[in-house]
């Protein structure tokens, strides 16, 4: 009787241990799509990097979960300066029903370019 009562629980409780895990693996997935886009985008001075480095965010998201992530969106963007960054965010599996968790990771840095020691630069996008 006692086991009939508690193996419910039982359930619950390892498919919640399975939710938090593919939530956290989801997130890792986010962060190195993420990653890899920003890597284009911040070795790219000139003005097609938005798309290349979006693309580049979803093919690793596929590539590295390709079930892991739905509703996958990618988005490329700079501050104006010389700081380039890409966030990508989905929903990562569902175990437990009605149970959606969203996942988002950011990733970016400067633009790599030459800097000369005078303190000018020579990230200027090519003709």
């Amino acid at each position: 009787m006692e086991l009939a009562l508690l193996t419910p629980i039982l359930i619950l409780v390892v498919l919640c241990v399975v939710q938090f895990a593919m939530v956290f693996h989801a997130r890792h997935v986010a962060l190195a799509a993420a990653q890899s886009g920003a890597r284009v985008a911040r070795s790219d001075p000139g003005g097609s990097w938005r798309g290349e480095a979006e693309d580049r965010a979803r093919q690793a998201a596929r590539q590295y979960g390709s079930n892991l992530l739905t509703d996958l969106r990618a988005v490329a963007s700079d501050d104006g300066n010389d700081n380039r960054w890409v966030d990508v965010d989905g929903k990562a599996v569902r175990v437990i029903p009605f149970m959606t968790f969203r996942v988002h990771q950011r990733a970016g840095g400067p633009i790599e370019c030459f800097r000369p020691d005078d303190g000018g630069t020579d990230c200027e996008p090519g003709p």
